[in-house]
């Protein structure tokens, strides 16, 4: 899962709700018009005209001494929705005008009453960082909701971030409403919307595990340009789920992703170098495309330069420092780092042997569709490691559970049937 920063799309990473660019009003009259007729227009106070000046100067089509926020202001002043939000936004971002969060709160809270989505959606990231207003979290989701139901998908999807994260810890988080809001999100055409509904149905949370719908939201959030989504899609054909593997296919959409700056595309293609999966086996480029989406924070990048610390391959064998990659990877909820710390703490390698927190590693990497976590926990279970007790019942759902997710080894003892074309994790 994953949010942007301002106008990118979101992101597979947890956190930051993105913010609402100004968009220029719409009518082909009004962009049409000339400046002069705009500028006469603006003198009698209407508001549009005076946005559209300003939209003018942002862009570079106009010059003189007048500032894109000073027609910004006067078309806010006029009644001017967008005016409001746009004049926000420079003093939100410092662009042209000294940042001024106070005042950026005050004329995007007037944009929002005169009906801006946008700037409904930018006062709620301010609510929701503290920036020149009080934080309030739950103003931040009011706002948020307001901007979905004005038919704005940032809005949607800022909304479900806050629903699937508890309000940043401060409840209990909510994947199922998450679901709605992205999906609204998604029908609104929110590429980043899409990428995090899709994350939720591949992984199962909040609601039942359907590939199918992965594969139609990310492949609709890769067709509009979300580089997360095109390497989701690759995913699922790497991984077989809910579609044929497909190598091939998998490494297009990785290699996509990786070109266009996506670290997250650039680990996974890094994998098929480390497999020589549709292309040539190739060790030492494979490593370097992981240290290289570590070295942009990518959780799974950072997981899988670790994996060759650990072992000393290719590189010489830093076992602190690969252990520090496990932890920093897991504590952002990367499945595979949280597995392999698991696997630490139970088996006393690197890290004493402590069956508790082992339990605790498995059970993220779990709820995060890891199914040989999955599996491990219901083994652990049934073996009373730990402070884990036997459990008929806990111990079929989870292997069940591994089983949906790819990892045919627990599909026997589980009783259920394997999905369509699964490969194991």
């Amino acid at each position: 899962m994953r949010s942007a920063l301002l106008a990118l799309p979101a992101a597979l990473l947890l956190g930051c709700a993105t913010q609402a660019v100004p968009k220029p009003d719409d009518p082909a009259a009004l962009a049409a018009a000339t400046p002069q007729t705009l500028r006469a227009r603006c003198l009698e106070g209407d508001g549009p005209s005076c946005t559209e000046l300003g939209i003018r100067v942002e862009r570079g089509m106009r010059s003189g001494r007048e500032t894109a926020a000073s027609f910004y202001e006067k078309g806010c002043d006029y009644g001017d929705a967008n005016g409001c939000n746009d004049l926000g936004w420079l003093l939100h971002n410092g662009k042209g005008v000294p940042v001024d969060l106070a005042r950026a709160g005050h004329v995007y809270a007037r944009g929002c009453d005169l009906g801006s989505a946008r700037a409904c959606t930018n006062l709620g990231n301010l609510y929701e960082d503290g920036l020149g207003v009080p934080m309030d979290v739950f103003k931040a989701r009011e706002l948020y909701r307001k901007a979905c139901e004005l038919g704005f998908g940032v809005g949607c999807r800022n909304e479900g971030l806050l629903l699937e994260n508890g309000y940043g810890g401060l409840t209990p988080a909510s994947p199922e409403s998450a679901r709605v809001a992205y999906d609204r999100g998604c029908s609104l055409g929110d590429a980043g919307a899409c990428v995090n509904l899709g994350n939720l149905v591949r992984e199962g949370r909040g609601g039942p595990v359907d590939f199918a719908r992965a594969h139609e939201v990310f492949t609709q959030a890769c067709r509009d340009g979300d580089l997360l989504g095109c390497n989701n899609l690759g995913f699922l054909y790497d991984k077989g789920l809910g579609v044929a593997p497909d190598m091939c296919k998998a490494v297009a959409e990785y290699k996509h992703a990786c070109a266009g700056g996506e670290p997250l595309g650039c680990t996974n293609l890094g994998n098929a170098y480390d497999e020589g999966a549709c292309l040539p086996k190739d060790v030492r480029r494979g490593l370097a495309l992981h240290t290289r989406a570590c070295d942009q924070k990518e959780p799974l990048g950072c997981n899988n330069l670790a994996v060759f610390l650990e072992r000393g391959e290719e590189v010489r064998r830093d076992l602190n420092r690969a252990i520090e990659l496990y932890h920093f990877a897991c504590d952002k909820k990367e499945p595979l780092a949280c597995s392999n710390l698991a696997r630490m703490y139970e088996h006393g390698e690197l890290l004493p042997r402590n069956l508790d927190l082992a339990a605790r590693y498995h059970r993220i990497a779990c709820e995060r569709a890891h199914g040989k976590s999955c599996a491990a926990l219901a083994r652990m279970h049934h073996e009373s490691l730990g402070r884990l007790a036997p459990d008929p019942d806990e111990e079929r759902r989870l292997r069940a559970r591994a089983c949906q997710q790819g990892y045919v080894e627990a599909c026997e003892k589980a009783g259920t049937t394997p999905p369509e074309n699964p490969s194991p994790r």
